[in-house]
């Protein structure tokens, strides 16, 4: 019989955030390194590959921590629902931020009275989890607004041939040779100027006219 294994998930909302801070709690919770999966995107919904993936790992009888139940989703019945599979399948779950949601693989022969509190408490913390999501985008939304009605520029900067600096531009013109010469891919180019394939070729048309190719 394979022995029990313990599992961590990890998300942080988008891939400009740490997950440093999560990472160190599992580990100090002794959870192995292959062990942890992490996805960097939002929780709006269950549709993530690294949680999809972690779900076909554990078996009955493994344990799977979170730090928090948000880390579960941002959605009240996607929680339930999520919280309900690994029960059902014998999965523990533990909560560093919400212990009194910690399950065992026994708990369904436990305290009536308990497993009733347990669930009016997942209930509560699930509905204020989506609320919090509801709240950010609403606070997200009036940035946006606001910004609009100040005339600032929203998203990235346009990047063109002019805005590199000179290091990018000698760069540029050094890879842009070996590739007109021949001597590498267009995507060897892409990735030594570190620049995707919509912005290349934009600066190269830019370049080029520059230079009256």
């Amino acid at each position: 019989m394979s022995e029990d294994k313990t599992f961590a998930y990890i998300r942080v909302s988008s891939k400009d955030q740490n997950e440093a801070r999560q990472v160190d709690t599992m580990q100090r919770l002794g959870v192995n390194e292959r062990d942890v999966y992490v996805d960097k995107v939002s929780g709006k919904n269950t549709n993530r590959p690294q949680y999809q993936a972690l779900k076909t790992q554990a078996r009955k009888g493994d344990t799977v921590i979170f730090d928090s139940i948000t880390r579960m989703s941002r959605n009240m019945n996607d929680i339930k629902a999520e919280f309900k599979y690994f029960v059902d399948k014998g999965v523990s779950l533990q909560f560093v931020h919400e212990p009194m949601l910690n399950t065992t693989a026994t708990d369904e022969n436990g305290d009536v009275l308990q497993r009733a509190i347990s669930d009016i408490i997942l209930t509560l913390l699930s509905a204020f989890a989506e609320k919090e999501r509801t709240d950010i985008n609403e606070r997200q939304a009036e940035g946006i607004a606001a910004a609009k009605r100040n005339g600032k520029q929203l998203g990235r900067p346009t990047v063109t041939y002019n805005t590199l600096t000179k290091e990018q531009r000698d760069l540029f013109n050094v890879q842009y040779r070996r590739w007109k010469e021949g001597a590498q891919t267009a995507v060897e180019t892409m990735n030594n100027v570190d620049m995707k394939k919509t912005t290349f070729y934009k600066i190269v048309k830019e370049y080029e006219g520059l230079i009256g190719t």
